[in-house]
């Protein structure tokens, strides 16, 4: 039955509610761009930024999940950052000709991702109290060829050496390490002519008029480090986004050269960014208990953009630890949603005290996420944490196999295995050559993918369950060698493991394939070697005790032990399928403040999941209840 309720319950989620008005919204957005640069032109500066904001938060957060299934994830994430663009020019008064040509340059992608919008996939969601909820849809940044990557780090490590020259007052070195990093990385490096093939003229020629008023500034109208420091940042963010955009074939075009010794690294010392943020949300702590919710949420989201993003900091953290940036983004959405939804000044502080502490995680993590040993570390934890849970299914149904006298039929369990395996390397393989992010799509398909899990776990459970209330355990083992399983049976055995093998395949295939292109030294491919080698060693041994111990429980205790295992793989498969959803930005969650969160059993603070866990558990019962009245009975 909740087999066929879940076929039910995700085409409805996804398809059946009102479609989505894709051109009006885009509609709306032109008309805010068109409020924003009226006010912008009457010197209205604040309010100006504040409804260029608003376009992006309350209209085109509707249209980024669409943007990234039926368009691409580059495309989606790089218009997401001219929304940063523009608002970033209006803060520093930039001329009105400036706002209005980008503003008119994102209003013309929209119109050209329009069509693939209309005809494309639709992703309705039901709308909840946390529709600022941005952090909680983010997905881990594109992976990029290290050719790139070492000439952003060319660039970096220059900026990073005339912000020490101009603190000293060596302007003229000042301008010509910035210099250098425009024609001898930028331009002779190729990421010009990759950017004007692949994206656009008008973006590559936007990069290099920044550079070049950034070294006029140098002079007269930059006065502090801290005033250079904010210029550089915008640079780089504006390269790194260019360079995120781009398709997979254009690192061919790259003119570097890739060293095997690991480069000298640019360390970074972000204390006077945690502090800085910490600052502005005390100080937005204050506006609301004052009573005065609106700048609370516009200091709040400021400082995401102005501090957070522009620092440099949200991309260095999701580099070393995706999961990490994307709870960091999610408390600022969540704190913002909070006000709006006039929550008790405690409950935002609690929040706010959280993301400090997420933003003081990060900054400790940046300090050594390049050392060898560390590297060892992410690789022995990503295959222990993608393998335990699939490794309990299946050494529960393999210790199943043997104590019904069934051992003969363990070829069931390795045809699922390696069938599972080498599909997830399949998967993988297609989305890296399908998808320009696979993020966004291996979000979905795990997601799915874990639902579908829940109804033949849920169904394997229960049959477990009906066995364990047999009496003649004696004749019961005595017909299951005579008779040996039913095709149904073995169906249902061979898909319990296949899909908890596979959920986790695909993802740990393309996490390992991440981690080889950030290793770039033998020493570093050496220590995921060791890190992969050490956690499949650790698997193996785990296996055997499970095994063992499982083998040697009494035959009713095991059946009782077992379905309980599978449930409760159910119930976590179920909260966390939901969040690959919310997470693939299928739809919003709504949010219950003050429910706690248990990543352990799949509890997460959202209606969607837990009414669905709530069904889950109820069935559990009631079918419990109804097989123990049977047993008694016969």
């Amino acid at each position: 039955m909740l087999c066929l309720f879940l076929l039910g319950f995700l085409p409805s989620l996804l398809f059946s509610a009102a479609t989505t008005n894709y051109a009006d919204i885009i509609n709306r957005i032109n008309q805010t761009f068109k409020e924003s640069l009226a006010l912008y032109e009457k010197g209205a500066q604040e309010e100006a930024k504040q409804v260029a904001q608003s376009a992006y938060f309350e209209l085109f957060e509707n249209l980024e999940g669409p943007i990234r299934i039926n368009v691409s994830g580059k495309k989606s994430y790089a218009m997401e950052a001219e929304f940063v663009s523009i608002r970033k020019l209006i803060n520093d008064g930039a001329s009105v000709a400036e706002v209005k040509a980008v503003m008119d340059n994102l209003a013309s992608e929209m119109a050209e991702v329009l069509p693939k919008l209309e005809k494309g996939t639709r992703l309705i969601g039901e709308k909840g109290d946390d529709s600022h909820l941005k952090a909680v849809e983010q997905t881990p940044e594109p992976t990029l060829d290290i050719k790139w990557k070492t000439l952003y780090k060319q660039i970096e490590t220059k900026y990073a050496k005339a912000l020490n020259a101009f603190e000293k007052g060596d302007k003229e070195e000042t301008k010509f390490l910035i210099t250098s990093a425009k024609f001898e990385d930028y331009r002779n490096g190729m990421i010009e002519t990759a950017v004007r093939k692949y994206i656009s003229k008008w973006r590559d020629s936007q990069i290099q008029q920044e550079m070049g008023r950034v070294i006029r500034a140098v002079d007269e109208e930059i006065h502090t480090k801290e005033e250079l420091k904010e210029e550089l940042e915008r640079l780089k963010s504006n390269i790194w986004h260019s360079m995120l955009e781009l398709p997979t074939d254009a690192a061919k075009l790259a003119v570097v050269t890739v060293k095997e010794e690991a480069q000298e690294a640019v360390k970074e010392d972000f204390t006077p960014v945690m502090a800085n943020l910490k600052a502005k949300l005390t100080e937005a702590h204050k506006l609301y208990s004052a009573g005065d919710a609106k700048k609370a949420m516009q200091l709040v989201q400021n400082s995401y953009f102005d501090i957070f993003e522009a620092s440099g900091m949200e991309v260095k953290i999701g580099a070393v630890d995706s999961n990490l940036k994307t709870s960091i983004e999610s408390s600022f959405s969540k704190i913002v949603a909070l006000m709006k939804n006039q929550s008790t000044p405690e409950s935002v502080l609690s929040e706010m005290d959280s993301l400090n502490t997420q933003v003081a995680s990060g900054a400790e993590k940046l300090s050594g996420s390049d050392s060898p040993w560390s590297q060892f570390l992410y690789s022995l934890i990503i295959i222990l944490r993608e393998g335990i849970e699939a490794l309990i299914v299946v050494t529960a149904v393999i210790a199943y196999l043997i104590k019904s006298g069934n051992a003969t039929r363990l070829n069931i369990v390795y045809s699922a295995l390696w069938s599972a395996i080498v599909l997830s390397f399949v998967t993988a393989f297609v989305m890296n050559l399908i998808f320009q992010n696979p993020g966004e799509s291996r979000e979905m398909l795990e997601g799915v993918t874990m639902l579908v899990a829940v109804g033949l776990l849920y169904y394997v459970g229960f049959w477990l369950l009906s066995n364990a209330h047999a009496k003649k355990w004696s004749h019961y083992i005595a017909e299951k060698v005579s008779e040996s399983l039913s095709s149904g049976s073995i169906r249902a055995l061979w898909f319990t493991v296949f899909l908890a093998v596979y959920r986790e395949g695909a993802e740990t295939v393309l996490f390992y394939q991440a981690l080889i292109f950030d290793a770039k030294t033998p020493l570093g491919y050496s220590m995921l070697a060791a890190g992969f080698g050490a956690g499949v060693i650790a698997l193996i041994i785990l296996f055997f005790l499970l095994k063992a111990g499982a083998i040697r429980i009494p035959i009713k205790p095991f059946f009782m032990i077992t379905s309980a295992i599978i449930f409760y793989m159910a119930i976590v498969f179920t909260g966390k399928g939901i969040m690959e959803l919310v997470e693939g930005k299928v739809f919003q969650p709504a949010l219950i403040e003050g429910f706690p969160t248990l990543t352990w059993l799949g509890i997460y603070p959202y209606m969607q999941s837990l009414i669905l866990q709530a069904v889950l558990v109820i069935g559990l019962i009631v079918g419990s209840l109804y097989i123990m009245i049977q047993a008694k009975k016969a």
